[in-house]
């Protein structure tokens, strides 16, 4: 049987004293020191050190605390997360979003969202920078890259093919390359995201099938790839980015694609979140609502 005054211990053991766990609670401070005095009868063993001078816990109510504490804050996660379950869907989701993706993959459903569930309110962060979402405050993401953390759990959206296109008229007016050699005799439109101030290399394969990283050369650089995209839609050069972002430009033949048999396989893009048991509703309802957007409609 698990003792009832086992939350006034673990409360008086974080507040640092009786009176300021009262304080929390509601209760008086005689009310938490009577509590932790049968805890302690219970246990036979003293739990605090206590007199005019001193609060702090004895060895043994450190091991307790240690061992109870985290245990009782998932019986609370739980019976909140039960709670909330109940209720209808409501409070703030924080999203980050690769800018460009998100504003043609993601932004289209949100007004179906919205409303759907109008009791939700979403803030959403567009950036290409990858972030710990857990340590910047977010409650979920979306990307093609995650940092290594177990806390995290990703369920795939959409697979990215990048690759490097060239315009049709850059193509009439100065050929294409035939191999990576080549590729260093053509401009070069760069990419430079403001969030890492680094220039992105290209991820390509050479002949024998090992990946390389060629970095580009030119006389432009861009801070985003929708710029990359006018810029190489001007004929300024070759830029590479996501077989998305010239869809329709392939199709009508203003667009080429360059060196397509260098390209690396297509990446999967994820909605990543906190792996913790008993996510708040709104934040499930959004991640099976995007999730559901990108499956093949029957």
């Amino acid at each position: 049987m698990i003792p009832s005054q086992l939350p006034l211990f673990i409360v008086a053991a974080q507040e640092g004293s009786f009176s300021a766990a009262g304080r929390r609670l509601g209760i008086s401070a005689a009310a938490v020191s009577k509590g932790v005095a049968v805890l302690e009868k219970q246990t036979g063993v003293r739990l605090f050190h206590r007199n005019t001078r001193q609060f702090s816990l004895t060895e043994d109510g450190a091991t307790l605390y240690q061992q109870v504490s985290p245990l009782l804050s998932e019986i609370e996660s739980s019976i909140d997360g039960l709670a909330e379950q109940n209720r209808n869907p409501a409070g703030k989701i924080r999203i980050n979003l690769p800018d460009s993706f998100g504003r043609q993959f993601i932004m289209p459903h949100i007004p179906e969202f919205l409303q759907l569930y109008p009791d939700i309110q979403l803030d959403l962060v567009f950036d290409d920078q990858v972030l710990d979402i857990i340590e910047e405050g977010f409650d979920i993401g979306v990307g093609n890259q995650i940092n290594e953390d177990s806390r995290l759990v990703a369920r795939p959206l959409y697979l990215m093919q990048g690759g490097i296109f060239a315009s049709r008229d850059y193509q009439e007016l100065f050929g294409l390359p035939q191999s990576i050699e080549e590729l260093s005799e053509h401009n070069c439109i760069t990419y430079r995201p403001l969030s890492s101030g680094r220039r992105f290399s290209w991820p390509l394969m050479d002949p024998a099938g090992e990946h390389i990283q060629f970095i580009p050369r030119g006389n432009l650089s861009v801070s985003n790839i929708s710029a990359a995209k006018i810029a190489m839609q001007q004929n300024l050069g070759l830029a590479y980015m996501g077989s998305w972002h010239v869809e329709k430009d392939l199709e009508r033949g203003d667009v080429v694609p360059v060196l397509e048999s260098c390209w690396i396989g297509p990446k999967p893009v994820w909605i990543y979140y906190s792996s913790r048991e008993n996510l708040p509703k709104r934040i499930r309802l959004f991640i099976d609502f995007i999730v559901s957007q990108f499956q093949p409609k029957v």
